[in-house]
């Protein structure tokens, strides 16, 4: 190790290293890895200053002794932030509009019809006739046809 960092005060140095993993954190654009790894950072700087004759071999063990739960920590973020679920419908319109209440503009013909959405006409199907201006839920799809069900609205 380098003469000036034996020098160095352990604190002075972990609260550096999270900042410039923090910093890190900012130009990475987001993914929060850094954001763990400069927690795992922060904690051995905030160690060293409650004792402050922590030696750098105890700051660097807890430092790597931290390592591991930051990266779960990280991990379990990326597999349950929204990214990684609005991935899974990205291209499949018909299942982004489950949950959607539609307004028909049209009857329907017996169960099955057709309803607007933006710009588009979407088939549907139902369990029941509707009628224009009926509101509709969509509770599911199977291919491009649109599960829906009447909208009982809510006391």
């Amino acid at each position: 190790m380098p003469e000036f960092l034996l020098n160095l005060d352990p604190f002075w140095f972990w609260l550096c290293a999270g900042f410039f993993l923090l910093a890190l954190e900012v130009l990475a654009g987001g993914s929060a890895f850094f954001l763990c790894i400069s927690t795992a950072a922060f904690i051995p700087a905030l160690v060293a200053l409650a004792h402050p004759g922590l030696s750098w071999l105890w700051s660097f063990t807890l430092f790597a002794c931290l390592l591991l739960p930051a990266s779960l920590v990280w991990r379990r973020f990326i597999r349950s932030g929204p990214a990684a679920k609005q991935e899974e419908i990205l291209n499949e319109r018909s299942r982004r509009l489950v949950g959607s209440v539609l307004i028909l503009g049209e009857d329907s013909a017996g169960l099955k019809g057709r309803v607007r959405i933006d710009d588009s006409s979407w088939p549907y199907e139902c369990s029941q006739s509707l009628r224009k201006g009926d509101k509709v839920k969509v509770v599911g799809s199977l291919g491009i046809v649109l599960q829906v069900e009447k909208y009982q609205e809510e006391d």
